[in-house]
């Protein structure tokens, strides 16, 4: 695009300003639109490249099953199990696609109730120590009532699981440990979610929330780029926002609007 000069009489000159401004505007969206279109490719194909591996091992376990190579009761439990995990693994993958896609076009619902944080941490944490291995947890919150904020369970679920996966994935700890911390502070109510991993590089801590941003641009492990996107929009659709540091491993931390009836009155 080519500027306009801007010499000459001063309404001229203002016509020009702005034609030039809407230029500069134009070509800001279009190459932000491409490189939006790029990620969102690049994000498809890396899922698709990831579905590959759970996929092969399905079709590979259940085949060892019908050819009676898992000729033996536990064995074939032993098949049948590793075949459901990487189901699993499958469904993740998919399900990000799908909330991505539902988020695009704003039609991921929420029904929010009243709800108690901690109590939901809790049975959250219990499940999950229940079914993996490798992790620990530790959760520490205020003594006496917390304050309910208003939630929805299914999607807050998906915060967590995506908070998650991304330690699990990216904490790089022989023995993952993540410290959940509920407390209160004004009229907010906070949690923070800390792993004892690596944490992140300073100049990319800023964009972890970005739209299809990975840092690891080289895709030495597998990631869509939209999980902590997804994490962030779900946390701004509570009301609530979240933010990153470094504190011996990556430490995120989420601010609610803690939930009050007054005389049949919200607030």
């Amino acid at each position: 695009m080519k500027k306009l000069p801007m010499e000459g009489e001063e309404e001229f000159e203002k016509v020009c300003q702005t034609f030039n401004s809407m230029q500069r505007r134009i070509r800001d969206e279009q190459e932000r639109r491409s490189r939006d279109e790029k990620a969102r490719i690049d994000m498809v194909t890396g899922i698709s490249h990831d579905l590959r591996t759970p996929l092969t091992s399905v079709q590979g376990y259940i085949k060892g099953i019908l050819d009676h190579v898992a000729d033996t009761p536990k064995k074939q439990e032993a098949y049948l199990t590793t075949a459901l995990e990487a189901t699993e693994e499958m469904n993740l993958l998919l399900q990000k696609l799908f909330d991505f896609s539902r988020m695009e076009s704003g039609q991921i619902p929420f029904h929010k109730v009243p709800a108690d944080l901690a109590e939901f941490t809790a049975a959250y944490i219990a499940r999950k120590e229940a079914a993996l291995e490798g992790i620990h947890f530790i959760l520490k919150k205020e003594k006496g009532i917390m304050p309910d904020i208003l939630m929805d369970v299914e999607q807050f679920g998906r915060i967590y699981d995506n908070l998650l996966e991304n330690s699990r994935k990216y904490a790089g700890a022989e023995e993952l440990c993540v410290e959940i911390r509920i407390y209160t502070e004004g009229s907010d109510l906070l949690m923070s979610w800390k792993d004892n991993g690596a944490g992140v590089p300073q100049e990319k801590l800023g964009h972890i929330f970005d739209k299809f941003y990975q840092c690891d641009e080289a895709r030495s492990k597998k990631g869509s780029g939209v999980g902590l996107y997804v994490v962030r929009y779900i946390a701004e659709h509570h009301g609530g926002d979240v933010k990153a540091e470094n504190d011996e491993g990556l430490k995120l931390i989420f601010r609610f609007p803690v939930y009050r009836q007054i005389q049949g009155t919200l607030q």
